[in-house]
């Protein structure tokens, strides 16, 4: 909860600045449309002031005349129009800079609270090649809210052996004449492990070969697994599933769903939408921060009712240890931290149960 004041008191004034950039730059384009009109207004009236003092005019002089005064005012006023181009072209730019490096302070601000403090939220995981290198993702869903980190790997590639040695049982032709049919367990240990998808309790992997001409998908949620080699299923061919080694492949899903918690480096939160929108180009970070505020005011209430103390907020804790302790917030003193921020502090404080309506 300390954690989302402290956030909220960073990323709102943020959020005020880009908005603030914004509507000057809609307001800087309104005069400057504005000026455009009045730029072709004023040529069309000189257009058709010398259209009409000579009409009727023959003289090839007067004429001359006519036509050099009627370019040298569309002249001057294109170089006039595009002067104005450039520079809104140039603020515009400037504008984007700017905005651009709040929506990245925002981003960067909401990184580690976004990843541990949103309750109820449920994650899928993704680890895939791209560029010859693993890359890897992970999207955390709650109600409307959607948010993305991006996940660079302690490695570069990830292969079978990284997790433990597998074999996996497939059909071969034995035999010079006969070619019989015979099954045979293929060591997949030095295959690399090209996609991984994994969210709740399902898991889809892929294993290939350096050069993908075998191929296995494993996938497995909480009552079994799958096992498909090409497009032939191994677990429900009955010789081929008996060949298998389920305990080995228990071991190898359990592995690689540990490898998204035991071998990320670093995360970077990339991307949050809010009803499909990007939510920080939208400007919609404050109704982010009021989606998470009414996680923490069932919080609230919960912890006021069980609490023993009137307006105080007592949390109990478990360290992993066994170790148990409490803490103890005063309504209050969330209420008055939020309400620096302002009217949107206030809001956040009556969503959180801190503040009366």
């Amino acid at each position: 909860m300390q954690d989302f004041l402290r956030i909220s008191k960073e990323v709102i004034p943020l959020e005020k600045s880009a908005i603030s950039i914004k509507n000057e730059n809609r307001e800087r384009l309104a005069i400057f449309e504005k000026r455009i009109q009045e730029i072709d207004l004023f040529e069309k009236n000189i257009r058709d002031y010398i259209e009409t003092r000579t009409a009727g005019v023959d003289a090839a002089e007067i004429l001359e005349i006519k036509e050099k005064t009627l370019e040298t005012s569309s002249s001057v006023a294109l170089a006039k129009k595009n002067e104005k181009l450039t520079e809104l072209d140039r603020v515009n730019k400037l504008d984007l800079m700017e905005t651009q490096q709040l929506y990245t302070r925002i981003l960067s601000t909401l990184g580690l609270f976004f990843e541990e403090s949103i309750y109820g939220a449920q994650n899928a995981y993704y680890a895939f090649i791209e560029d010859k290198m693993l890359m890897g993702k992970q999207v955390g869903f709650f109600d409307n809210m959607q948010y993305e980190f991006e996940l660079i790997f302690t490695q570069d590639t990830l292969k079978v052996k990284d997790m433990q040695n597998l074999t996996l049982p497939i059909w071969a032709k034995s035999g010079i004449l006969s070619r019989e049919k015979k099954v045979k367990r293929l060591d997949v240990s030095d295959f690399y492990i090209t996609n991984i998808e994994y969210e709740g309790n399902s898991l889809r992997t892929v294993l290939e070969d350096r050069g993908a001409e075998n191929r296995f998908i494993i996938s497995s949620d909480e009552k079994a697994f799958l096992i498909m080699y090409r497009d032939y299923e191994i677990t429900r061919d009955d010789e081929l599933a008996a060949a298998l080694d389920r305990n080995s492949v228990d071991t190898f899903i359990i592995k690689i769903k540990e490898f998204f918690t035991e071998s990320v480096g670093s995360k970077r939160l990339r991307r949050i939408t809010l009803g499909g929108k990007n939510a920080i180009e939208e400007n919609r970070v404050f109704d982010c921060l009021k989606l998470i505020a009414s996680i923490y005011g069932k919080l609230v209430i919960e912890c006021l009712e069980k609490g023993y103390t009137e307006g105080e907020i007592t949390i109990k804790i478990e360290e992993p240890e066994g170790i148990r302790t409490e803490k103890y917030l005063e309504k209050s003193e969330v209420s008055r931290e939020l309400s620096t921020i302002g009217s949107e502090g206030q809001e956040l404080a009556t969503i959180m149960k801190v503040m009366e309506a």
